[in-house]
């Protein structure tokens, strides 16, 4: 068996899911070729330029599978005199959820080119239940043509970290905070979150400390369009921290030091951050909606109307007040994290592999 795989280019859970696949595959003597060209770098120029291109892509003849790791795979056409069998993954399908946060391109791309790739693979992978329900549901994808394979936690990286003081007075953390990790993109709803804090700053001592790559700019001025007082803006600027892109080896530090994870997205097709806070034995706040209760199960405090800033607030409130539910949810993420690790992605995919073969 030879397997080709298109890399996600991306940082987030495709991008991670990439990583950990490859270096998984090859250390259990996978035979691989990592495919690299410039028709694939981009989704659109992937699907259309790729998909002329993959015949001669495969042009030895030796690759017996093609898996492509992100949503938009080179699989426009049939290429039945290809002997190849053909996987793509699907981690999301956001622009179909959510259309009215998003271009006219991706929803496009998602709603009307994403089904015929999936028709011209042999399988189709998907990172939750819950992406394979929107697929069925949302684009009317047979579920025989779906297999669910989530994605992991590195336990040896994200663990509880007991002394975290020399990465705080790195990133210049002098107090205690919530945490929100991410981007900023209206599924995100950074923006209710920001609000949601800004009404409760003066209530708790918790700073709010935003990890990814976000639009200062942008978050200063949710917060000079809000009714709040010139005083209370003033105090919100200096409590809400900004460290953007951080090293990788630092946010298992960050997370075991913080009061909580909030979480208060639209729509995942899986949610990395919260696992990878629960298995740093931090509390998790997030929404209850998409895949992120299958990811928590009873090991979150969910908000149930992320559009609602109260509701956000009170979740807050509650998890940065109550001690004995902090510990509780402790202790339930920690073991909840164990069920996901990349050492079942990676056996998993194997096993679907040899399945197809």
């Amino acid at each position: 068996m030879r397997v080709a795989i298109i890399p996600a280019k991306t940082t987030t859970g495709e991008g991670r899911l990439s990583r950990y696949l490859i270096n998984g595959l090859q250390a259990q003597n996978i035979n691989l070729q990592i495919l690299g060209h410039f028709a694939l770098d981009r989704p659109n120029r992937k699907v259309f330029l790729g998909s002329l291109l993959l015949k001669r892509l495969l042009r030895d003849g030796s690759i017996s599978i093609v898996h492509n790791l992100d949503n938009l795979g080179p699989f426009l056409l049939r290429h039945n005199d290809l002997d190849v069998k053909k996987v793509l993954t699907v981690h999301d399908i956001a622009p179909v959820i959510l259309p009215h946060l998003h271009n006219q391109i991706l929803l496009f791309d998602f709603k009307t080119i994403l089904p015929k790739l999936i028709k011209n693979t042999d399988l189709t992978v998907v990172v939750s239940y819950s992406t394979m329900t929107d697929l069925t549901t949302r684009l009317g994808i047979n579920e025989e043509k779906l297999s669910v394979i989530h994605l992991g936690v590195d336990r040896s990286i994200f663990c509880p970290k007991k002394d975290c003081r020399q990465v705080l007075n790195k990133h210049n953390l002098q107090h205690k905070y919530i945490l929100y990790v991410g981007d900023d993109t209206p599924r995100k709803n950074l923006k209710n979150l920001v609000i949601a804090y800004s009404n409760i700053c003066k209530e708790i001592s918790q700073d709010l400390v935003l990890i990814g790559p976000i639009n200062e700019s942008k978050i200063r001025a949710y917060i000079n369009s809000s009714n709040l007082p010139t005083d209370l803006k003033n105090e919100v600027r200096k409590r809400i921290i900004f460290l953007g892109y951080i090293a990788y080896e630092d946010l298992p530090y960050l997370y075991s030091a913080a009061t909580a994870l909030i979480f208060p997205s639209l729509y995942e097709g899986f949610g990395l951050p919260p696992l990878e806070a629960m298995a740093c034995k931090t509390p998790v706040v997030l929404s209850n909606n998409s895949s992120l209760r299958e990811v928590a199960e009873k090991a979150g405090l969910y908000i149930d109307d992320p559009l609602s800033c109260p509701e956000i607030s009170r979740n807050i409130l509650e998890i940065v007040n109550n001690e004995t539910l902090r510990k509780s949810l402790q202790y339930r993420g920690y073991e909840q994290a164990k069920k996901f690790n990349w050492d079942k992605t990676i056996e998993s995919t194997i096993n679907m592999y040899s399945s197809l073969l």
